[in-house]
């Protein structure tokens, strides 16, 4: 089964003048701080078994623009689990009325956050529940839950599709480069509190709108020179910067090492 493509992603984000398609809900779909809190979801359901699904659509129509909304997370959960509340005319007149606004202009904001919404959407989050729920799957239930049982003490999920944690070169940089940070705050003894070492990770998050790991592989280049310069504003940075040293070694080092 596939999944919703970028280029309509950034048609709805951009239609949706960043609010929940629900009548009258003024959540955001991205907040200030540039968090991405809204999601993607289907009028008749990408899989079988799910709300609305409809058996006669293509797997091209039922991820196309057509069918698709953008909520928040409360609205989304709950138009699927309260169905014969929302049924698919309904939801069509909500995105007809959500659209009335018309395209607004494409920007690199857009294409960033569609890449966040694209990237939670293909993200499968494990919960410790009782449910079996199976995800993205031929003949499964579409959900936001998986839940696994193995003998194994851990599970390994495989990390999204084109995004920086799936390329082993560039993950391995940016834990070359959140790693310096780390060492650089460690020598600064004029910060004692523990969260010096935890900081970069939020500040990745409130920059990109999710974890570094998230972040599609088109934008690794932003998130190696926000985090070069995270290194360079470091009190330890700063002196090693004016005293003309080395703070770390460059992408192209890193691939020749």
């Amino acid at each position: 089964m596939g999944s919703p493509k970028l280029p309509t992603i950034k048609r709805l984000f951009a239609m949706s003048d960043n609010q929940c398609a629900y009548p009258a809900c003024q959540v955001p779909l991205v907040e200030s701080s540039g968090t991405v809190t809204g999601e993607i979801a289907h009028i008749r359901a990408a899989s079988k078994g799910g709300p609305r699904y409809d058996p006669s659509q293509s797997d091209d129509e039922r991820h196309g623009f057509e069918n698709l909304l953008l909520f928040c997370g409360r609205h989304h959960r709950i138009i699927d689990s309260e169905v014969e509340n929302h049924p698919v005319e309904l939801l069509i007149s909500y995105k007809s009325r959500w659209g009335q606004k018309g395209l607004v202009e494409i920007t690199p904001r857009t294409t960033s956050v569609a890449e966040v919404l694209i990237n939670n959407y293909q993200n499968i989050r494990v919960e410790n529940n009782s449910g079996q729920v199976a995800i993205n799957s031929p003949g499964a239930i579409q959900a936001g839950t998986l839940n696994l049982k193995s003998t194994k003490q851990k599970v390994t999920i495989a990390p999204p599709e084109g995004s920086v944690s799936s390329d082993l070169n560039q993950c391995a940089y940016i834990e070359y480069l959140i790693g310096k940070y780390k060492d650089y705050q460690k020598q600064d003894t004029s910060k004692q509190d523990k969260y010096k070492y935890m900081a970069i990770y939020n500040a990745v998050k409130r920059q990109f709108g999710c974890k570094w790991q998230l972040i599609p592989s088109a934008r690794f280049d932003e998130l190696v020179q926000f985090l070069q310069g995270k290194i360079d504003n470091s009190k330890v940075g700063r002196i090693r910067k004016s005293a003309g040293q080395k703070r770390y070694h460059s992408f192209d080092e890193h691939l020749q090492h």
